[in-house]
C-alpha cells in the first residue's frame, strides 16, 4: 500500500513597504537641500507627520506592512531639521532688521475701510520714517538690471494675475549703482518710506501709479 506523507504547503508571505515611510525619508533628504529657505520648516514638518503615520500603520499591521527602519530614520532626521530650521528662522527674524529701522508689512499698508482715505492710515505715520519691508520683485516690462521696480507681498493672483490694487504695491528706488534682477526670492528692503497722497506715476504699465515708495538704503 502506498504511503502518503502530508507535507505542509509552503506559503510565502508578502509584506508591502509603507509608502508613508518612504515619503518621510524622501522629505527628510529633500529638507537638507533647503537649509536657508522657509521650506526647511515645511518639509520636515511634513516628514514628521508621515513618519508618525508610517510607524502607526506598521504597529497596527506588522504582518502586512514593512518599513520601520526608513520611517525611524526619516522621522529622526525630520525632527532634527524641524528644530534647526525653526531656530534658524527665529534667529533671522530677530536680527534681520537694521538698527534704526522699523519693521512694516504689506498688511499695514492696505486701505482702511473705516476711514475715507484711499490709502492706509498707518502710512500717514510712516511717511518719512526709516522702514524695513520684505517682498517680491513684481515682473514688469523689464526684468534685468533694475534700479526702480514694484515690490509686492506675495505671488497671489492679485499681484501677478493682472493689475494689483494700488495699496498692495510699493515703488522701490535703489541707491547709487545698486541694481536688482527679477527672481522668485524674497527681497529685504531698508529705506525711507514716502507717502504720495495724490499718488505718483511709475514706468510700469500694469502699475501706473503708487501711493507708497521706499528710497532704499539697502537691499538683500
Amino acid at each position: 500500500m502506498d504511503k502518503y506523507v502530508d507535507q505542509p504547503e509552503l506559503e510565502t508571505q508578502y509584506r508591502s513597504v509603507s509608502k508613508s515611510a518612504i515619503t518621510c525619508l524622501v522629505l527628510a533628504v529633500l529638507s537638507l537641500g533647503f537649509l536657508v529657505s522657509t521650506v526647511l520648516v515645511v518639509l520636515p514638518l511634513m516628514g514628521v507627520s508621515f513618519g508618525l503615520m508610517a510607524l502607526s500603520g506598521i504597529r497596527r499591521h506588522p504582518d502586512e506592512i514593512m518599513g520601520r527602519t526608513p520611517a525611524r530614520i526619516g522621522l529622526a532626521l525630520s525632527a532634527i531639521l524641524l528644530v534647526a530650521g525653526t531656530s534658524l528662522h527665529v534667529y533671522e527674524y530677530m536680527t534681520e532688521v537694521p538698527e534704526g529701522y522699523e519693521r512694516i508689512s504689506f498688511r499695514m499698508l492696505k486701505d482702511d475701510k473705516r476711514t475715507a482715505l484711499p490709502f492706509s492710515e498707518k502710512a500717514l505715520e510712516l511717511d518719512g520714517k526709516k522702514v524695513f519691508l520684505k517682498g517680491y520683485v513684481r515682473p514688469g516690462t523689464r526684468r534685468q538690471n533694475l534700479k526702480e521696480f514694484i515690490l509686492v507681498g506675495d505671488f497671489g493672483s492679485c499681484c501677478f494675475g493682472g493689475s494689483p490694487k494700488i495699496t498692495d504695491v510699493v515703488g522701490i528706488s535703489l541707491p547709487g549703482d545698486d541694481r536688482v534682477n527679477y527672481s522668485l526670492r524674497v527681497r529685504k528692503i531698508a529705506g525711507v518710506f514716502r507717502l504720495n497722497q495724490q499718488s505718483a506715476p511709475t514706468s510700469e504699465k500694469d502699475v501706473p501709479r503708487v501711493f507708497y515708495q521706499i528710497n532704499a538704503d539697502m537691499i538683500k
